[in-house]
């Protein structure tokens, strides 16, 4: 069994707590042994690496992931629905790009092609093309997958759910509430009553399947609270009521707040008015998300809400590959701590995958997804989304991007 001793490493551990220098110790698929410095590590039948002081990390775990969503950050594309023998490269391009990014899972928010994502999530889990680990989503609209059919009757929901079943994803996802981000005028329409989507959401769990949902109103997301859905997107026009649902709820239900597009959309709008914030105000919804967000996450963060990141990211003005700056627009734009914010993207994320008890942690049996990063991640989180300062990659106790030592610089001439 192969084995790796990290040494002269800054360690965050992904509970939030402050990094500390300290060793960690791989054999195979699992982190063995984490030791705080001046302990040191068994080196027996051991690739030693020495970091130099670098951070080590879990691997990144994105909460709301659209592989399907073609644009990444060095491939800008127009077409949302490609032909399929082009959009399953386009994922693969996806995959290929957030690992690169170090996202070694993602939990999908949505795909509009199902079966490809399961196809690519089974490609990746057996080795064959790279990528993070998958849990592959249904889409968000109707059996038929029609853009402009949000709802579905009570027959359809039991039709959806076992064509869903057939198709083998990991998880159901429904719009209760609106016809998507895009639409502002529609955001308070109400898709399905609470008797189908709790009929979903029973069947879903009979399967062994997850639940999520879009739910960008007080109304929508008190039907997914109150119906069992098991991740609720969005939620930035949460009430008190809705608030109050969702904390009776406890540990069974996640928040994803998914401030990348709306961030991205506010840039956007800003751009096409010429920095004209009052003309841009008119003309895009991410403004008022924005606003609302500044107004519901001190609560999600006051009641101690499951949170995890994920900013719908795959839109040409949103490009995946951008995933970590959810990171830095939770530090920099809404205050939250570094080493809370990084819990949403490595803890949280192991919870919502399904395998709190072996990923997002820095821990002896966790899975050894791990990154290097050539900096201080609590001092400047913003270094995350610079692939280059990514030293290695692992995933499951595996370099995915083999471990690069910081260059020494050139000695100044005298």
């Amino acid at each position: 069994m192969s084995a790796t001793v990290f040494t002269n490493v800054s360690i965050y551990d992904g509970t939030g707590s402050k990094p500390f220098p300290g060793e960690v110790r791989v054999e195979g698929k699992r982190i063995i042994a984490v030791a705080k410095t001046p302990e040191k590590l068994p080196r027996d039948g051991a690739r030693l690496i020495d970091a130099g002081g670098m951070t080590l990390m879990p691997g990144l775990i994105d909460g709301h992931s659209h592989l399907c969503f073609i644009s990444a950050i060095d491939r800008i594309q127009k077409d949302e629905m490609p032909p399929m023998e082009r959009h399953f490269y386009y994922m693969l391009h996806n995959a290929k790009t957030l690992i690169d990014y170090g996202f070694t899972s993602i939990y999908s928010g949505g795909a509009v092609r199902p079966a490809l994502e399961c196809a690519l999530r089974d490609e990746v889990k057996a080795g064959w093309v790279p990528g993070p680990r998958i849990k592959a989503s249904s889409f968000e609209r109707s059996v038929s997958g029609e853009r402009n059919k949000w709802e579905m009757s009570y027959d359809e929901a039991l039709q959806f759910v076992r064509d869903m079943v057939d198709t083998g994803v990991d998880s159901l996802k429904l719009v209760i509430d609106g016809h998507g981000a895009r639409n502002p005028a529609h955001w308070e329409d109400l898709n399905y009553d609470e008797k189908t989507i709790s009929e979903i959401t029973r069947q879903a769990r009979e399967n062994g399947m997850s639940t999520s949902a879009h739910t960008f109103t007080a109304g929508g997301i008190k039907r997914g609270a109150r119906c069992g859905i098991r991740v609720l997107y969005h939620c930035q026009f949460a009430d008190e009521e809705a608030l109050d649902l969702i904390s009776a709820r406890g540990d069974d239900v996640f928040v994803g707040p998914t401030v990348g597009v709306s961030y991205a959309g506010r840039e956007e709008a800003l751009k096409r008015a010429n920095g004209n914030e009052e003309e841009a105000r008119q003309k895009a919804g991410g403004f008022r998300i924005m606003d609302a967000y500044h107004k519901v996450l001190p609560e999600f963060r006051k009641r101690g809400f499951k949170l995890t990141i994920g900013g719908d990211y795959g839109f040409p003005f949103n490009p995946i590959g951008r995933n970590a700056r959810d990171l830095e627009i939770l530090v920099k734009e809404f205050g939250f701590d570094p080493a809370e914010a990084l819990t949403y993207a490595t803890k949280n994320g192991g919870d919502i995958m399904g395998m709190k008890e072996e990923l997002g942690l820095i821990k002896p049996g966790y899975l050894a997804d791990i990154l290097l990063v050539d900096g201080d991640v609590i001092a400047d989180i913003g270094i995350l989304q610079n692939k280059d300062k990514l030293a290695m990659i692992m995933q499951e106790g595996k370099e995915y991007k083999p471990f690069r030592a910081r260059q020494a610089l050139p000695m100044a001439a005298e």
